[in-house]
């Protein structure tokens, strides 16, 4: 028994009250000192051979398992097929957080059951019905596109307010192959490296901040690069609508007094991250262009073409490394 100060006949009446030091609910006890009043629910030391309970929660968690395949019509979430926002991702050119959100709403039937849990996975041979459109499941040939985006276009499948995409770019030939779309994204007026594919798991993999996959950005601007603002420009700026907004790292390649370039690189870019940063400090950007992503970088692959890559020379875009040398700036119009 652990001992301490002495009730008082007010204490002893009420047989419990609260330490004012420590805030812990105490006990009188008949030998007239207080002691810490032990928690019911207080998990059995090291060593016992099961804590409280362990059987209680399995027992929960199998028959939620159960319930959750009988709601949707006996589609075992179990990891056979492809996970269903894979599925959708690979089929329609949405991101999985996207297709997430088109599950949440119920627009998915599969063999017929309207499917709203997030686990389930898609086998060859099932009917799957996406918005009243049905898929046909296919796990054909990969294709990976590297293209050299120029101004003017926008990254996406279709645009419904007239834009012109990045899918026109690629030649029919090309597109016989079923369900390409841009792994990532480019601005309206970026140009540079953008990737396309069918593969769902790779542009998972790239896109995603988890994987940490850097890429690095060749950025002419308007204005007088002073010391004190190229600092600034790597210390990053936090907005209320973005948050934090820091390069992983930048360096100057071409100086002048009027105009300046720098290569930016980014892990976990947010949208319109550059032009948000330098936006925020007066600077007017003149050209924004990506050259990299991870290791594959855009060589002397001319504006509006494309090249098809093996699966291996597609890989090296998941590479997460920051570039070593600064890429050669000869037609930026500034001496470095």
């Amino acid at each position: 028994m652990i001992k301490g100060r002495k009730i008082t006949k007010a204490e002893n009446k009420a047989k419990t009250t609260i330490d004012s030091k420590t805030g812990t609910k105490l006990r009188a006890k008949r030998s007239g000192y207080f002691k810490h009043k032990k928690d019911s629910n207080t998990a059995k030391p090291a060593g016992m051979s099961k804590p409280v309970g362990t059987a209680r929660s399995a027992g929960k968690m199998q028959t939620v398992l159960k319930a959750g395949a009988k709601l949707n019509g006996d589609i075992a979430a179990t990891g056979m097929g492809i996970r269903l926002n894979k599925f959708i991702a690979m089929h329609t050119g949405v991101s999985r957080r996207s297709a997430d959100g088109i599950i949440k709403e119920g627009k998915v039937i599969i063999n017929g059951k309207k499917i709203i849990n997030l686990a389930v996975s898609v086998k060859k041979g099932d009917e799957v019905v996406i918005g009243g459109k049905k898929i046909i499941y296919k796990d054909g040939p990969k294709i990976y596109i590297m293209l050299n985006k120029p101004q003017g276009y926008i990254t996406a499948v279709k645009s419904e307010e007239g834009f012109k995409t990045v899918m026109e770019l690629i030649k029919k030939e090309t597109l016989k192959h079923r369900h390409i779309f841009p792994a990532g994204r480019l601005d309206f007026m970026s140009e540079g490296l953008l990737l396309l594919t069918n593969d769902g798991d790779f542009a998972y993999k790239l896109t995603h901040p988890k994987f940490d996959v850097v890429k690095t950005y060749i950025v002419e601007a308007k204005g007088e690069l002073t010391p004190s603002l190229f600092n600034r420009i790597k210390k990053g700026v936090r907005l209320d609508e973005t948050g934090l907004l820091k390069p992983d790292d930048v360096r100057i390649i071409g100086k002048k007094p009027a105009k300046f370039i720098l290569s930016v690189d980014l892990a976990h870019g947010k949208n319109r991250e550059i032009r948000r940063l330098m936006e925020f400090f007066s600077l007017k950007i003149l050209s924004l262009k990506r050259v990299r992503i991870g290791g594959l970088y855009i060589g002397d692959l001319p504006s509006g073409e494309y090249r098809i890559l093996s699966r291996k020379a597609a890989e090296l875009a998941l590479e997460s490394r920051h570039m070593e040398e600064p890429p050669a700036c000869s037609n930026a119009g500034i001496s470095t």
